[in-house]
């Protein structure tokens, strides 16, 4: 592994935390966080497209391109095609839109097909045609493009880490030009969340971004960029409860608010207390908003196949990653529904 790349503020901060937990701060001007350029690695799941609408709808987020991991739960062809009728249906700027490969970097690992079929579907939403075009270069290339263009680019994956991984493997020199990675998978004290949605059976330890590209997670982690992890430790805390649900679906009457009560609607699974503020609470953090803690952690990914396979382990040795281990499910709550409605 090489060190980490000096980059200013963010790393200081790091330095700065030694072995104890660091919140993500807002800036002290009225409480709205620094401005940061970002591009969204997504896999299109409805919430994605949650996390989504949250940064295009963030004024402090400049958000510059959308690359789609084809090894998550949408396909290329159907996951770019709900990425671009979203951004046409937000009145969003024109944001560049590619995908990656659709087969992990190792391993056959996938999420189930029913999963695949329903995100390619747009997960229930009434998406628009739209006249927008996917950009002309693959994931690997835009993520470099874009790095080379905006030094410092912010990155938030939230899906399988192919794509990231990927484009670092094509460009040894892309790590030195990224700001801050969050990394919306793993689960490092908490059981996993494989078992509970019917495959494989015998996997009790890890979650399903990792578990399906856990080779992809290994090089970033390996790459010295000290990958921002935001895992079901942190999000298992933020559940989407009937309570919150009713009050997000008080008002429609902006384009993220409309979004979520009609995603809410068409999903009623998603209130019932099993789903979590998962993407849109890692968004929330890479925006730099302080809705939680996060700690130091030295990991490996268990690559092998097996029980334990795609689980982030943790192990000693110096840290090489950040993970969320306490996050404020109020706070969260809140921020996600003041940004939607423009507050």
């Amino acid at each position: 592994m090489k060190p980490p790349v000096a980059r200013p503020g963010w790393l200081l901060a790091l330095a700065l935390v030694g072995c104890s937990g660091l919140t993500i701060p807002a800036t002290p001007t009225e409480g709205r966080p620094a401005d940061r350029t970002m591009l969204l690695d997504t896999d299109v799941a409805g919430d994605d497209l949650v996390a989504l609408t949250f940064l295009v709808s963030s004024p402090n987020v400049d958000l510059v391109g959308i690359t789609v991991s084809g090894t998550g739960e949408a396909h290329c062809q159907g996951g770019v095609d709900v990425v671009l009728r979203l951004l046409e249906r937000l009145s969003a700027p024109d944001i560049p839109v590619a995908c990656g490969r659709e087969t992990p970097l190792a391993g056959n690992h996938a999420f189930p097909d029913a999963w695949r079929e329903h995100v390619d579907g747009g997960s229930g939403l009434e998406l628009p045609a739209a006249g927008r075009q996917p950009a002309a270069a693959p994931a690997i290339e835009l993520i470099s493009e874009l790095s080379t263009e905006h030094p410092g680019l912010h990155i938030l994956a939230s899906g399988p880490l192919t794509n990231l991984a990927d484009a670092m493997l094509a460009d040894p020199e892309l790590a030195d030009r990224l700001g801050p990675v969050f990394v919306m998978g793993g689960a490092l004290h908490v059981p996993g969340n494989l078992l509970c949605c019917g495959a494989p059976e015998d996997n009790a330890v890890a979650e399903w971004n990792i578990y399906v590209d856990p080779h992809a997670a290994q090089v970033l982690v390996d790459s010295g960029v000290m990958p921002w992890f935001v895992p079901l430790d942190g999000t298992n805390q933020v559940p989407i409860t009937r309570d919150f649900a009713s009050r997000a679906m008080e008002r429609a009457d902006t384009p993220g608010r409309k979004l979520l009560t009609e995603l809410f609607t068409a999903n009623p699974y998603m209130t019932d207390g099993s789903f979590f503020l998962w993407d849109a609470l890692a968004a929330e953090l890479a925006a730099g908003h302080g809705v939680g803690v996060f700690s130091p952690a030295n990991i490996v990914v268990e690559e092998a196949e097996g029980p334990e396979s795609g689980f982030t382990r943790p192990v000693d040795g110096e840290p090489n990653i950040q993970f969320l281990a306490t996050a404020d499910a109020d706070a969260a709550h809140a921020t996600l529904l003041g940004i939607l409605s423009g507050d």
